[in-house]
Formats: C-alpha cells, structure tokens, sequence
C-alpha cells in the first residue's frame, strides 16, 4: 500500500547540494512506511514499543481448548476477520453536539432567532427606556470628589523640599507677535518678488540699460569707499613708522629727557607740600556752623534730585505717549499698505535697517545682471544662474521669519585627556 502511494525514489540525482535539490530529490520511503506502521499500531491498540511487557507476554502453563478446535476446523475467511476487528479509538458519536465557541471568523448564516422569555424582554426594555426597575438598579454612591481626568498635584518629598520645583515650559510672547521686516522703511516684504525686466536672459534694451547702470553705480560708489579705507591705514601705518624711526632722547648717563623732567616735577611738589601751613584746630561754633551748612546742602541736594525725578516722570509719560500714537499711526499705515508691481520688482533699491536679529549680518543679494557679451540669441547657449534656495532663504531673513546666522564649519568638540591608573600601587604583600 505505501509503495503505491509513496514518490517515485530517483537514484540517478547526482548531486543535491543545493535545499530545493535536497528537498525534491530525498527518498522519504521508509519514513512513511514507519509512519504508517504506527498508525495501525495505534488502531489495534497501542504501539507496540511503548508497552509494557506484562501487555505484551503471557506465561500459558495448562493450555486452551479453543486454539485446538480452531486450529481443527480450518482457516477462517477474510470478511469474518475484517468484520470480527475491532479499533481501540472510539467511534464517532451520531448525537448533536454543541457548537464551538471559536469561529473561524466567517459570520454564518442566521437560522432561528434566540428566542427570550417575556419576563427577559420587560426587564431588558425597562433599563433601555427607563423605570422603577432602572432607578432601583442604579448605584448611587454618596461622596465621590475624585475625578480621574483632573490634573494630579505632585507631592514634593521633605527629603527634597530645599531644591526648586521645576517650571512649566511656556511659550514666548513673542511667539504670537507678528514678524519684523528689517527694511529701513518698515514695509511689508512679497516673500516671492515680480523679477525685474532688465534682468530677463533676453531683455528690452532700455531696461536692461538702466539696471547695468544702476548696478554699475553701486559698485563705484563701493570701490571707492574701499580705496579710501585703504588710504587712511596706508597714512596711519606711515605715521607709526615715522614715529618708531624718531631716536630716543638719552642723556650721557644713560637717562632720558622724560625722567629727568619728571623728577624736576617731583621735587617741587614735594617742597611745595613742606612748605605748606598746617589747618589749626576747629571750636565747638565753628564745627556746628560746618554741620549746618552740610544739612543745608544735603538738604538743597535732596529737594534739587526730586524735581529731577518728577520732570523724567513727566518726560517719560510724554514720550510713552508719543511713541503709543506713532506705533498706532504705523500700524494703520501697514494695514493700508499695498505691495504694488514697483516696490516688489526694485529689489536692489531695498535698504536694511542697521541692527539685524541676530549678531551675523544679512548677506547681500547676488549680483544678477548679464553683460552685453552674455547675451545670448538662442534658448540652448542660456547657462542657468541664481540659486532657489538661497534667495529663499535672504528672503526669510529679510522679511523676519529667521534670524541671521554663519555656517559654523567646525563644532567645538570636547577635550579628552588621558590619564594612567593607579591601580598598580594598590598591592598587598603576600601572607
């Protein structure tokens, strides 16, 4: 029976060093004529290995009259012995049993109804409509302050009552404020500006002339600063030369013009404090005259700083005043203030205000004019210029969102320093 269903064994494979080879090419035969041996074991009553010997041998010491009579009426037939075997696994019962509570998750099919008693069905429609047999139900607990969804107050340990307790992060206030424009002028920025014509890869003549000209102009007028900057250190570094190339005035005895006038000065102090008349000693009227012209200057003093005082509080009142109603006039300004095509096309005519966000200054804007020999005739010799990021990023910083800052190339890292253990002078004479 298990030649027949068993694979067909191929002993020609001649290699199986690969896992499919080895799982394809494995002859499994005698496994599953072992398995199968079990399986009939197990129906005839146990496996005949895992008995005991008591089981499996009994001593006959008188003999049986039935082995002589069957071994005297013949062999019998193969349907009585097939029909006389009986299987040591009990039949499967015919009774209905009850349903299992696990499913496999498909929803099957509803037959009848659950059906539920009248007495069932009043107590299950009081508590969905309410009724005496609801409001008796209900548990009503007297008492009960606790809420579970209210904050917790953290009870500080007396072991640790001398450290602080730790603050809530809060937001800044300014963090709802609107952002600040760093324009001189105080006007609202476009974060995408219209690009100017004269700018254009192949622009009108006469824009692109007036913005090489105004560009040209600031580079003049930034050359020209530089060439004097220059001019001033070349006078000062000429100033400093001439006066190390002076010889020192020396004496013959090695002392200079300077220390010897300077002791001649000193000298006649000196005298000048000798000869000087000693204070004699005050009376009694002369030290009280002293004390009432020093309450009287304290006095004059005292009155002469509150008048002071009360005029910057006047001053600063005037001025909170001022500053309020400007501030208000701004505001109303900015409200009204419409970004037309002029102040959003003149990127170059923007001016920043001196002090910026943040320590490092913002960086200029590129310089994006072509010269009359970039000019190109035809789309494929156009070289691509600017950079997007970049010009969103100035445009941030320009319009307040970020503040400035460098690149910082390198990170400062931390110091290691490396020391020896001492662990060798840590020993023990030996017992």
């Amino acid at each position: 029976m298990a030649s027949s269903v068993s694979a067909p064994a191929q002993h020609k494979q001649p290699s199986r060093k690969g896992k499919k080879a080895w799982r394809k090419h494995v002859d499994t035969t005698e496994i599953e004529q072992g398995l199968d041996d079990v399986r009939d074991e197990v129906i005839l009553g146990g496996v005949i290995s895992e008995k005991p010997s008591s089981e499996l041998f009994s001593l006959d010491t008188t003999g049986s009259a039935e082995i002589q009579k069957t071994y005297k009426t013949g062999k019998p037939l193969k349907a009585d012995e097939i029909i006389a075997a009986r299987s040591a696994i009990p039949a499967v019962s015919m009774r209905k049993r009850p349903a299992p509570r696990t499913t496999d998750g498909i929803i099957a099919p509803e037959g009848k109804k659950p059906r539920i008693s009248n007495k069932e069905y009043d107590r299950l429609r009081a508590i969905a409509y309410g009724g005496d047999q609801v409001q008796k139900d209900v548990v009503r607990l007297e008492g009960a302050t606790h809420d579970p969804w209210a904050a917790e107050e953290k009870v500080q340990d007396p072991k640790f009552s001398f450290l602080e307790e730790k603050k809530a992060k809060r937001e800044p206030v300014t963090l709802k404020r609107a952002p600040v424009s760093l324009v001189a002028s105080g006007k609202a920025v476009p974060a995408v500006k219209k690009p100017e014509a004269g700018k254009s890869y192949n622009p009108n003549f006469e824009d692109w002339k007036g913005v090489l000209k105004r560009e040209g102009d600031k580079e003049v007028e930034a050359e020209k600063k530089r060439l004097q900057k220059a001019e001033i250190e070349r006078e000062r570094q000429e100033r400093i030369m001439a006066i190390a190339a002076e010889p020192d005035l020396v004496s013959d005895d090695g002392e200079s013009a300077w220390e010897s006038e300077w002791e001649g000065f000193q000298s006649e102090v000196e005298e000048d404090l000798l000869k000087k008349k000693r204070p004699e000693r005050k009376t009694q009227p002369e030290r009280n005259k002293m004390k009432r012209r020093k309450e009287a200057e304290r006095l004059a003093l005292h009155e002469a700083k509150s008048r002071e005082r009360d005029r910057q509080h006047a001053q600063i009142k005037a001025v909170a005043k001022a500053v309020k109603v400007q501030e208000k006039a701004k505001e109303a300004a900015q409200a009204l203030v419409v970004v037309g095509e002029d102040d959003s096309s003149d990127e170059g005519d923007e001016v920043l205000r001196r002090k910026s966000l943040g320590k490092a200054r913002i960086p200029e804007a590129p310089l994006e004019v072509v010269l009359s020999d970039e000019l190109q005739d035809s789309l494929r010799l156009l070289k691509p210029e600017g950079n997007l990021l970049k010009d969103r990023f100035r445009s941030m910083m320009v319009r307040g969102r970020i503040e400035s800052r460098r690149p910082i190339a390198f990170h400062k890292q931390r110091k290691m320093k490396a020391t020896e253990k001492w662990s060798y002078k840590d020993w023990k004479l030996p017992q």
